[in-house]
């Protein structure tokens, strides 16, 4: 990945060395950790109050049914963490919060992707609440994943939005997130 990908850079970190993106790649989809499992867990809380008809109604999720994608992730994306591992860039209106090699996971498990949108997995955000996701429910064409646009607060297949199908197409586009996501309405 070269910097034209790019109309402007915030933050461009180190790439990842050759050692840390091979164990990047091999523990970033194992099952859930004993300690991963209760810390999710433990973390849970019931939203409604005691006296709430729905007090009663609430089930926590289940974070032992969770399986990460089997998949491997795009080369683009790899040749990217060499570029650059995470770091903050923006192409017209898009902008890019991308996961570090060490974030990744931990912020896959923390919006809790694997319960509600199974077999993606976010690897950047937008600054305003918004992932960008490779969507491996599906074999990659030509070793790419559609890439997807859901919200933090509404993550599901049936509110988020296909914005590329490539990484380097999504690195090119220009348009917002949220216009993205808002063109569902329109």
């Amino acid at each position: 990945m070269q910097d034209y990908f790019f109309d402007e850079v915030f933050v461009k970190d180190a790439g990842a060395a050759e050692g840390i993106l091979e164990s990047f790649h091999q523990t970033w989809k194992q099952p859930l950790t004993e300690e991963e499992i209760q810390e999710i867990i433990a973390r849970q809380k019931n939203p409604f109050p005691t006296n709430s008809p729905y007090y009663n109604q609430y089930i926590p999720i289940d974070p032992t049914k969770w399986r990460m994608p089997e998949g491997e992730l795009p080369g683009a994306y790899a040749e990217f963490l060499r570029y650059s591992d995470g770091g903050e860039f923006r192409t017209g209106e898009r902008y890019f919060q991308f996961f570090s090699t060490s974030d990744f996971r931990e912020m896959n498990l923390a919006y809790e992707l694997p319960e509600y949108m199974p077999l993606s997995v976010s690897f950047a955000m937008d600054g305003c609440g918004n992932h960008y996701l490779f969507d491996m429910r599906e074999a990659p064409v030509e070793g790419e994943y559609p890439i997807l646009a859901a919200h933090s607060g509404n993550l599901g297949y049936d509110e988020c939005v296909r914005v590329a199908d490539s990484f380097e197409a999504l690195c090119r586009g220009k348009r917002s997130l949220d216009e993205e996501l808002d063109s569902r309405y329109t």
